[in-house]
């Protein structure tokens, strides 16, 4: 009979590991795995001296993975997926879904698409756990170690998979009350005369409005009188008076139906916007996350100026 050999190091700090080499941050693995950075760097040093190889070179300004690390974590990586698979195919019988899916979603989305549909999800896989994480990045899907990522625009080259969800329609709104002193703009250059309220992107920057003139799409970089990273406090300034905003139709749907806000320059509103989903590509997707995001994908269109089509 063959004798059970024992590792010559954790398997907690072994997963540690991995999380610092995928995300290349200690700071990033540490959040992770709700520890301190120190405690990341320890756990790290320990399965080198357990090893007895070095794993990462470490400078102030990166971490880089040594030949023995590189191989250690593909090794590490693939055994990690097993066992979750494994866990998943033994389960796979019952019906049940269980485990943890970690998704990543601009704000507006958590509130519009996924809070009202996740309740339902939830009393028919009641082992199912989401974790939700506000995020508009998608270098956040390996940095935070998501499973799942809703990005909005067109996806650069990367090593992410991605489905598409929908199209949502962006809409110029003000609250009527700002424009009875400040006249409505007839065309997109009048907003030059008007305080715009902007939407930052993760970059620090302003992202700018798009229109349709004359059959092609054109941007504007608008006088901006407010910035905020989170349209919710956009839509809700607009509605308060403070100024032009450029957001999705259905966070502003109601405003518009209340008479609160105003729709302008309907005749210029730009093509539809790409939603998709994202994830880590080259492995099969755990079929906790296939669930997920087959439940959340069902009905995007009954989202007011959201569509399957462009």
């Amino acid at each position: 009979m063959n004798r059970v050999h024992e590792l010559p190091m954790a398997e907690a700090d072994a997963r540690v590991f991995v999380s610092v080499a995928d995300t290349g941050s200690f700071t990033a693995a540490a959040a992770l795995h709700d520890m301190s950075p120190s405690a990341v760097s320890k756990a790290v040093s320990r399965l080198e001296a357990a090893l007895g190889v070095r794993l990462l070179t470490r400078t102030t300004r990166a971490l880089h993975l040594t030949e023995e690390g590189t191989a250690f974590h593909e090794r590490c990586a693939r055994a990690f997926r097993l066992l979750a698979e494994a866990a998943e195919e033994v389960t796979a019988g019952t019906g049940e879904v269980a485990g943890t899916v970690r998704l990543g979603l601009p704000s507006l989305f958590g509130t519009y698409l996924v809070a009202p549909r996740l309740a339902s999800l939830l009393e028919a896989h009641p082992r199912l756990q989401v974790e939700i994480v506000t995020t508009m990045r998608l270098s956040d899907v390996v940095e935070r170690g998501l499973d799942l990522a809703v990005v909005v625009g067109p996806l650069p080259d990367s090593s992410l998979a991605a489905r598409p969800l929908g199209y949502g329609q962006f809409v110029t709104v003000a609250a009527p009350g700002y424009l009875t002193g400040h006249p409505a703009p007839e065309t997109p250059l009048d907003l030059n005369a008007h305080r715009c309220l902007g939407w930052l992107r993760p970059d620090g920057r302003v992202e700018p409005w798009r229109f349709r003139e004359e059959g092609a799409e054109r941007t504007l970089e608008p006088r901006v009188g407010v910035a905020s990273d989170d349209m919710h406090h956009l839509a809700a300034m607009a509605e308060a008076g403070a100024g032009v905003a450029h957001l999705p139709l259905f966070a502003v749907a109601r405003g518009l139906k209340a008479g609160s806000l105003a729709r302008l320059l309907e005749a210029h509103d730009p093509a539809p916007k790409l939603a998709s989903f994202v994830y880590p590509s080259g492995r099969s997707m755990p079929r906790r996350v296939r669930v997920l995001m087959e439940h959340l994908a069902q009905q995007p269109s009954a989202l007011p100026g959201t569509s399957r089509n462009s």
